[in-house]
Formats: structure tokens, sequence, C-alpha cells
């Protein structure tokens, strides 16, 4: 008699556990299907970026949600992120040509990567899992991304790009993070003097006690870089979000301190392109202000800049570490309270 209660017992907890499985996969939400619809012969690097107020609008086809993506590869959209298990036969991508006509890409796996019987590569579609974005500077959204083409194509550095580079394509008119971000910290403004003629790398050192005192211009920061090129001062730094933000104005400076703009302003999309190689413009490159370890027990937060014509700013005969400027003086003013 125990032992068929005992059995009757299992059986009642197995019934149970099966139950309570079953009803778990009910509460697994489910994608909606979706078509992905991509410029013919477009390879490379896709993104789409959700939740974006001023994005395109949903579009349906029967159930079936439509992403179609325009010729820069970066499509905004204000419907979610479509999270959820859906099966692999309710997503389709297609290449549409001008005339509207559709042709089916395969999804990139082990079973369907390779070559057409005449030795053609095959292009494809790989990834499109979902990403976030770092919530930094009070910014954060969830957008997915997909390389096409074919294998080669797929790890040729020129034709991918990564979120941030895609936020730039949509952003040259700032509406987009304006929108979707609108918490965001921008960029402090600032002045920076830069003494006449000057070429190549220059370096700021923020938060120094003993640095030069902080200098205002109508209430912006100044910074004036000395011919050594390296500024050590009080004040802080702000940090980068735009490649270039707007309120940020540079100055060649001569021994009268009369100013002369230096209006160009170095972007990655310029890179390795006629204009990078060819240009005699003068123009301004800066990075993103870090921590730079001078010692063992002693770091600075900094920022890197350079300027001069877009070729030289980047050539070697023009760069200098911040290291090189370290001696005893040097470390007794920025490394005096570590």
């Amino acid at each position: 008699m125990k032992s068929f209660y005992n059995i009757h017992l299992l059986k009642i907890l197995f019934i149970s556990l099966i139950i309570a499985l079953l009803s778990a996969c009910t509460e697994v939400k489910k994608s909606e299907p979706a078509i992905y619809l991509i410029p013919e012969d477009y390879v490379g690097s896709l993104y789409i970026i959700f939740n974006a107020p001023n994005g395109e609008p949903p579009k349906y086809e029967g159930d079936s949600r439509v992403y179609k993506i325009p010729l820069s590869g970066v499509l905004v959209t204000q419907m979610d992120a479509n999270e959820g298990w859906i099966e692999n036969s309710q997503i389709q991508y297609f290449y549409v040509s001008d005339t509207g006509e559709r042709s089916p890409i395969s999804e990139d796996s082990s079973l369907k990567r390779g070559s057409t019987e005449s030795g053609e590569e095959i292009r494809t579609m790989y990834g499109g899992g979902l990403g976030h974005t770092v919530p930094a500077y009070g910014c954060d959204f969830i957008y997915q991304n997909f390389t096409v083409g074919t294998d080669s194509e797929q790890t040729d550095s020129k034709y991918l790009f990564d979120i941030h580079e895609a936020i730039k394509i949509e952003n040259i008119d700032g509406k987009f993070f304006d929108s979707i971000c609108p918490n965001r910290k921008r960029s402090s403004p600032a002045i920076y003097l830069i003494p006449e003629s000057y070429t190549g790398t220059f370096y700021i050192i923020y938060n120094v006690p003993k640095g030069s005192p902080s200098k205002y211009e109508n209430g912006v920061p100044i910074f004036e870089v000395p011919s050594s090129g390296v500024l050590i001062t009080q004040a802080k730094g702000s940090d980068v979000w735009e490649e270039n933000p707007p309120n940020w104005h540079f100055y060649y400076v001569n021994n009268k301190g009369d100013r002369t703009p230096i209006k160009k302003r170095w972007h990655d999309d310029i890179e390795n392109t006629p204009e990078f190689l060819s240009s005699t413009q003068l123009t301004t490159f800066h990075a993103s202000m870090e921590g730079i370890i001078l010692s063992k027990n002693c770091s600075v937060h900094a920022q890197l800049f350079a300027v001069g014509q877009i070729s030289d700013i980047f050539d070697s005969q023009f760069q200098f570490d911040l290291k090189e400027h370290i001696d005893t003086s040097f470390y007794e003013k920025v490394c005096a309270n570590h």
C-alpha cells in the first residue's frame, strides 16, 4: 500500500511539473514576423535603432513588420525592439531593386554558407541580435545589428561600422538625439587658444590643484595652450559625446593676441579619402578625456588634441606621447597630491 501511495504521489508531482512547464511556456513572449528590405547590392553593416520618436513610422505587410533599410544602412524607427521568440520561417530578408523587385537573401548559417555551382560567393545575412548602448552621458537605447554580403565582404573593414558611427550617420542635423536622448549630457562650451603655426599633438591635463588657474571669457572657459603643447590646468574637463561639439571653438593666436579661427574639424568619414590625403586646410582633432597612468602612484585626467593640415596631424613627426614630457618639475606639479 505504501509503495502504491509513493507511485501515486510521484505521478501527481510529475503531472504538476508538466502543467507548470506548459504554463511557463505560454508566458514566453512571441515576436511579430518581420520582413527586412535592403537596397540592391548593399554590403556591410546594417543597423535598426528602435523607439525613436522622430524615426520612421511603423510599417506592416499583413501581420509582418517591415523594416525598409535606407541606402545609409541605418534605419531609425518608432517601433519597439520586437523582443521575444520567433521561428526562422517568419523572418524574411530581401534585396530590393530600384523598381521594387525583391530577391530573397538567405540567413547565414553553416548549412547555407558557400558558393554557387559557378564558384560565385553567395551573399547572406548574418547577425540580427539586439544590442544596448552603454548608458553614457544620459543616452541609452536598443538597436539591432546585421551584416550582409559574401564571407569576404562581411569581414572587410571598409564595409563595416559600429553603432557610434551609425549614430553619426543619422545625427547630421542633431534631431535624432534630441528626441531619443533628451536628457543626455552635452559637452560644455570651450575656447581653445593655440600658438600661431603650432602643428601636431597637444594635451590638456585637468583638475590639477597646482595647474594654471581657470580662465573664462563671458562665462566660457578658455584653454591657452603653451608652446610646449601641454597645458596643466585647475579647470575641469568636459566629457565628449559628439565627435565635434558645436560649442567648442579653436583659434590660432599670434604674439599680439590676434585670433584666427580654425573652423575645419577632423571626422571619421574623411579618413583615407582623397580629401584626407590632399587637403591643405587647417583642422583640429580631439579624443575623449581619459585617465592616463604616469607612474605607479599617479594618474591624471587628460585629453589629446591635434591641429594642422589633415594629413599632418597623424604624421609621426608631429606627434608625441604625454609621458615624454615627464620630468621632476612636471611630476611635482601634476602628481603632488597622489
